[in-house]
């Protein structure tokens, strides 16, 4: 009995099998991008602590003196005291303030409870050191504090407990999210059946009721340590008018300041990035093996009723609202109208000029708004596109290369924006690159690619989100009629996650314009930016202008923002309508 003898493979078939498949290539390029814009310039800030003067092509090992020498500088040593002291008490107000407010909310229903939803959210993308411009204005002497006769109010906000209470207000919406999600479900299960084991109310809150929701509650308060600890913006501001040197504010100093010290910018961005990460190995640590997994097929969402003291809830409430919202926001828009800031808001003292000289043809900010939205358009596209195809890998790959992927599209949540600024100056201004002609540190790409580093996890977390509900039975059956990747993403992916990948895209842009750590590190001479224009007449006392310009760039971005969101779905309605009815 003979065989049919096989075909033969022919050289251009031998060829196509060894090379790449449309998922590796995408792999590839998605791993060099994660390398450049996050892995590479974190590298370069740690070679740079083992060999000082490596950007200037010095491989000379170092000493590790500055390391030795960290706490025999005095300013170094007030430093890191001050900012782990502000962190921490940060932390724990902004916990009991976040979870407090959570409990509220999702435990009793009152008039005004929906605006703490709003508060938090609104309070959450508005950059810091705006928030801190208009508490150091409501607080200074003379200042709204004085106007309204609490001025000894204002006196207490330029003191370390002072500033614990500002941050805490600024960084409660962290806390808010991380609890409200433990807070919504019912497990009254567990109380009643307690209390049929003979527990009262009391025993039963603390020994049943708050042990399940620890997780919560450690993570709400690492996510404000976190964010307290890295913040530059708070500093910026409160620097103008009380002296409190934070680990942020000297990382800068040393990069910027005459003599240069990349070597002490980063030791010190080492010693922040080593806190934060203590913190979140802490929460890991204690974490695991709890075994804290509580909810079943039975839990439902909280049934809320109303007390009989809820006058007394929203009473509390209004006035938190006033503080969080009115006291910094408020004064900030009013000091915007006025002539002279002494004189306080009064009817002669109102004015129109300081919204004319912002929109004057000589004005600063008018350059300076072409340029931050040119890098926010710009990082937003950079980071919506690694974002993207970082997101399909996550969902759809098997790839080994997927875990890498996955912690570089992470890690910067955890790495404060002026750490990665510092990392793109080491690894950009080398003298190597320099004689091969590559000019990114001096110049607009700088500020760009970092930004893009610092968004592309909120991009790949957005967007993932929307990706990961998509059935790989659609690509899998348009790849069987012949559609290739490229096909398949554009024709099928896409459009279901239409909506996704706009309020990603929207939320890098927004947060770019406004990011004043890396513009203030990486911006070239002569090229104004609106963060740190806003920031430098803020300094100089030039309060009716930045408080002018704060709120005609707030305005610019927030019609962009709307009028896109409406653009987009009027033009792609379909796309979105599928997507909503999914």
């Amino acid at each position: 009995m003979s065989t049919l003898p096989t075909p033969g493979i022919s050289p251009l078939d031998r060829l196509r099998m060894r090379l790449p498949t449309a998922d590796g290539v995408m792999m590839t390029g998605v791993v060099l991008a994660l390398l450049l814009l996050v892995a590479a310039p974190l590298i370069a800030m740690l070679l740079h602590l083992a060999f000082p003067r490596f950007y200037l092509g010095d491989y000379t090992l170092g000493d590790f003196r500055l390391f030795r020498d960290l706490w025999e500088r005095r300013l170094w040593r007030r430093a890191v005291t001050n900012s782990l002291s502000l962190a921490t008490g940060t932390m724990i107000l902004g916990t009991i303030i976040g979870a407090g407010l959570a409990w509220m909310r999702h435990n009793y229903r009152f008039p005004t409870a929906g605006l703490i939803d709003v508060a938090a959210w609104f309070i959450l993308v508005m950059p810091s050191f705006i928030i801190a411009q208009g508490w150091v204005l409501f607080a200074r002497s003379g200042g709204t504090a004085s106007q309204l006769g609490i001025g000894w109010l204002g006196d207490q906000v330029f003191t370390l407990p002072g500033m614990i209470v500002v941050m805490a207000l600024t960084n409660f919406p962290l806390a808010y999210l991380a609890t409200s999600a433990a807070l919504q479900w019912d497990v009254t299960r567990y109380e009643q059946a307690a209390r049929l084991c003979g527990a009262n109310a009391r025993e039963t809150l603390w020994r049943v009721r708050l042990p399940l929701l620890i997780p919560a509650f450690l993570s709400a308060a690492i996510l404000v340590f976190v964010d307290s600890i890295g913040d530059f913006g708070l500093p910026a501001a409160f620097l103008s008018v009380f002296n409190f040197p934070l680990i942020p504010y000297i990382i800068r100093s040393e990069v910027q300041t005459v003599p240069v010290s990349f070597e002490g910018g980063a030791v010190l961005s080492f010693v922040l990035v080593s806190l934060v990460g203590a913190a979140i190995a802490l929460q890991l640590k204690v974490l695991r093996g709890r075994g804290t997994d509580f909810l079943n097929a039975g839990a439902a969402p909280r049934n809320r009723p109303r007390p009989s003291f809820w006058p007394v809830l929203m009473l509390l409430n209004v006035l938190f609202l006033f503080l969080a919202i009115f006291a910094p926001l408020g004064t900030s828009l009013s000091v915007s109208f006025m002539e002279r800031y002494s004189r306080g808001l009064t009817v002669d003292n109102l004015t129109l000029q300081n919204y004319v000289e912002v929109l004057s043809s000589g004005s600063a900010l008018l350059p300076a708004l072409q340029n931050s939205f040119s890098i926010a358009f710009k990082a937003a596209a950079i980071s919506m596109v690694v974002g993207f195809f970082a997101a399909y890998l996550l969902a759809f790959s098997n790839n080994k290369m997927k875990q890498f992927i996955d912690v570089a599209s992470t890690v910067t949540l955890a790495v404060p924006g002026i750490v990665l600024a510092v990392g793109y100056i080491l690894m950009w201004n080398q003298r190597w690159l320099a004689d091969l002609g590559v000019q990114v540190y001096g110049s607009e790409w700088a500020i760009i690619l970092c930004s893009a580093a610092s968004s592309i996890p909120i991009a790949v977390r957005v967007m993932l989100g929307a990706v990961a509900q998509t059935p790989k039975s659609f690509l899998s059956s348009a790849a069987l009629q012949g559609a290739g990747l490229l096909t398949r993403l554009r024709a099928i992916l896409m459009p279901l996650i239409m909506a996704g990948m706009m309020s990603a895209g929207l939320a890098v842009f927004a947060s770019s314009v406004f990011d004043l750590a890396i513009t203030t590190m990486l911006q070239p001479p002569g090229y104004p930016t609106i963060p740190v224009i806003i920031d430098n007449q803020f300094r100089t006392v030039e309060y009716g202008w930045a408080t002018a310009a704060t709120v005609i760039v707030c305005s610019i971005t927030a019609c962009i923002i709307v009028a896109t969101r409406w653009g987009m779905r009027r033009t792609f309605r379909t796309y979105f309508e599928a997507t909503e009815a999914k």
